[in-house]
């Protein structure tokens, strides 16, 4: 699921409010009301060290990272043969994608609509991390996507909702600065999508690909609308004090903008000047794919609800959503295991749960 989120905000942060609100108001024109505007990036590493899971194209197969032997790994399981039949289950043997032996995989992503998966791992020279690119049944040999001298590492921070572009950082400009770049997964090349001038941080990106969410973290984070063609920027909001941004997020209908500040959720109405506060304890906050449900962790509490019916996914206590589909028919989630976690695959329309494997979380 994409990616992090907190961001700072109060009644009186909206700068240039009629300027803003009308390019929100033009931002959200342009998505379809069945979808979120800025598509969160991936989540960001946490102490307790959460692994990756990531379904395929066909839904048909999961992958996930296992730290198995001491170094993480790419795993692949099969959930469903050629009818879509969920055929999940212990005696279902998981296959080992990657072989490494040292350097483990520390983030990856499946890629829609190719049999390959994508991921980071520090390079040969044991300083820097690169992005790699190999087949998903882990034939051949992985494609080093950013290759450089010493000093220049990159970092992914999410994907396209359709999964055709990769975002991640580099500085292979200025060592002192993270460039954003955009890897096209069907045409195989890469373009520098936003210099970076200052200490900006992309936080996110439109569905259309045409536009970044970036913010000024030092002094006091506003948030700025980046347009990558013409690289105009627009202010969208502004906190006093010193906290700066880290994430913000349009709803579904494109009507609500949440924001955060610590764990303090916000929530301001497009064509308002009013920001609300709507929630306490929250650390984390996302939609699926499409945008049917919203995954939320309260209190350190998980749930995942139907933004329709407002009814939650019956999961049981403590389990913590992974990934869901991209057709939300089926999602995957953890529960604390004794050597590790166990994954489950839970079918939606049956609310049915299948454990899967377990998993070595160091």
């Amino acid at each position: 699921m994409s990616h992090p989120s907190h961001l700072r905000c109060r009644n009186t942060f909206i700068q240039s409010a009629p300027a803003t609100l009308f390019l929100l108001s033009v931002l959200c024109f342009a998505v379809t009301s069945s979808h979120a505007q800025f598509w969160h990036r991936m989540p960001a590493f946490r102490p307790n060290g959460e692994m990756g899971v990531s379904f395929s194209n066909d839904e048909k197969k999961l992958f996930y990272l296992n730290t198995q032997g001491g170094v993480a790994n790419i795993w692949c399981i099969t959930i469903a043969d050629k009818y879509g039949r969920i055929i999940a289950g212990p005696t279902n043997a998981p296959v080992q994608v990657t072989k490494f032996t040292d350097r483990s995989v520390v983030r990856f992503i499946h890629l829609l609509g190719a049999g390959e998966v994508l991921f980071r791992r520090l390079a040969d020279n044991g300083k820097d991390y690169h992005i790699y690119r190999m087949k998903d049944d882990g034939s051949g040999s992985p494609q080093d996507l950013t290759p450089g001298a010493d000093g220049v590492t990159s970092e992914i921070i999410g994907a396209s909702y359709n999964g055709r572009y990769v975002y991640y950082t580099e500085n292979k400009v200025n060592r002192d600065k993270l460039d954003t770049y955009r890897y096209d997964c069907n045409q195989f090349i890469t373009d520098l999508v936003f210099p970076n001038d200052k200490d900006w941080q992309v936080l996110a990106w439109t569905r259309d690909q045409k536009k970044l969410l970036i913010v000024n973290p030092n002094p006091g984070g506003y948030l700025v609308s980046y347009d990558i063609e013409s690289t105009e920027r627009t202010p969208l909001v502004s906190p006093k004090g010193d906290a700066g941004f880290t994430a913000a997020l349009l709803d579904p209908s494109g009507q609500q903008l949440t924001m955060f500040e610590g764990t303090e959720q916000y929530q301001m109405t497009i064509g308002t000047n009013v920001v609300t506060h709507v929630a306490t304890g929250v650390s984390w906050l996302d939609y699926s794919p499409n945008g049917k449900y919203l995954v939320t962790e309260q209190t350190k509490k998980w749930s995942v609800k139907e933004i329709a019916s407002g009814a939650s996914l019956d999961l049981p206590d403590g389990a913590q959503p992974m990934a869901i589909a991209q057709r939300e028919s089926m999602l995957v989630y953890s529960l604390p295991a004794a050597d590790g976690k166990d994954l489950y695959l839970y079918d939606i329309s049956k609310k049915a749960s299948t454990k899967l494997v377990t998993i070595a979380s160091k």
